[in-house]
Order: C-alpha cells, then sequence, then structure tokens
C-alpha cells in the first residue's frame, strides 16, 4: 500500500470515529464499526430504538450534494454489506426493527469540533 494511500485510510478512520462519537452523542448503540465482506463495506452500523443505520461517512473540502457524494457503485457496495450484515446477525436483532442508510459527511478539515452533516434515508434499502 502507497503512502498517500496509508494516509487517506487514517483520515478515513478518523472521519468515522468522530461520527461514532457524535451518534453516540445522540442516543444511538454502535452495533458495528469498518464491516467488510468481498462485496462491500459498511463504515458504521447503528441502532436507536427500533431502527438499524448503516451510515456511510464521507469527508469533503466541501458539502455538496448527496448525488456528488455516492456514486451507484458505492450505494450498491453499501447495500450489499447491509446484507451480509442483517443475515448474520438476524438471530440477534429480533424482529422488530427497520433498516435505513444514512449518510454522514465532514466539511474541511477534521477537528473535534467538526460538524456532521446528517442525512437519515440517503439512499434505498432492501
Amino acid at each position: 500500500m502507497s503512502e498517500r494511500r496509508r494516509q487517506i485510510e487514517a483520515e478515513s478512520r478518523k472521519a468515522e470515529d468522530h461520527v461514532v462519537r457524535w451518534l453516540k452523542l445522540r442516543g444511538w448503540k454502535v452495533l458495528a464499526e469498518r464491516f467488510k465482506t468481498p462485496e462491500g463495506e459498511v463504515d458504521i452500523i447503528a441502532r436507536k430504538k427500533d431502527i438499524i443505520a448503516f451510515v456511510e461517512v464521507k469527508q469533503r473540502e466541501k458539502i455538496s450534494t448527496t448525488e456528488d457524494i455516492l456514486t451507484a457503485n458505492n450505494i450498491a457496495r453499501v447495500m450489499e454489506a447491509a446484507e451480509i450484515w442483517v443475515e448474520r446477525n438476524f438471530d440477534t436483532l429480533g424482529t422488530d426493527f427497520e433498516i435505513r442508510f444514512d449518510l454522514a459527511v465532514i466539511e474541511g478539515r477534521l477537528s473535534p469540533l467538526s460538524r456532521v452533516q446528517y442525512t437519515p434515508n440517503a439512499f434505498g434499502g432492501f
């Protein structure tokens, strides 16, 4: 892995950690972080009451529209991984839950006070 790629991965992890803290402060229980499969990956899986959110985290210099941030391939990979995660964890989840796909975007350079633009139901589910 190149040095630049390692740097990007480290920045991504910091952004994801920031969003995890942000979610927890708002009453979410984080069920998984960086869930990866050969088919795709999900940055954060969190639950609040009967909602299970599969959260994609992005960091951008300037926040634009959701369409500019998420590609069709990115969405497909998140949804594939989410389906696998639900299948693997179905027995422990119970039967009364709603699944949604959310987007958390951090604008600019990451700091402890970075603002999170959070979009529930940012893209379709299964």
